[in-house]
């Protein structure tokens, strides 16, 4: 097991636009929780990521049962096709953040650091997908 870095690009760092980003999978609230303990602390930027494809389930209300507040302090960027509703729950935990339309618009915006990308079933294969690209 210590010997295991990325499987299928899971924990995987990648170099995108001169920068290392970490690219972590959550796909329910406890491993969105259980991913937000892993991350580098703050000031490390966060990107999150969130689709509601049907691989990934229509049903977004999940957000509601994750507790974002544990990303206190962390610049945070917001994307993917349910962004506005992953703005409205981190509005409502009362955290700074900013929507972003791409990993590259993320990626500009943050400060300095390795940043943290989380991201559900098919936000995390669009991650992937825009690393190689």
């Amino acid at each position: 097991m210590q010997s295991v870095a990325a499987v299928a690009g899971r924990y995987d760092v990648v170099q995108f636009r001169g920068r290392d980003i970490r690219l972590l999978l959550a796909k329910n609230p406890a491993g969105w929780l259980e991913t937000f303990s892993l991350i580098d602390g703050p000031p490390a930027p966060v990107v999150l990521s969130v689709n509601a494809l049907d691989a990934d389930g229509t049903d977004t209300s999940w957000l509601w049962d994750v507790d974002y507040e544990r990303l206190a302090g962390h610049p945070i960027f917001v994307m993917g096709q349910r962004k506005l509703d992953l703005a409205v729950r981190l509005e409502v935990a009362g955290l700074q953040f900013q929507v972003v339309d791409s990993l590259a618009q993320a990626v500009d915006a943050a400060p300095e650091g390795r940043i943290e990308a989380i991201a559900n079933y098919t936000a995390f294969q669009q991650l992937r997908k825009a690393v190689v690209a």
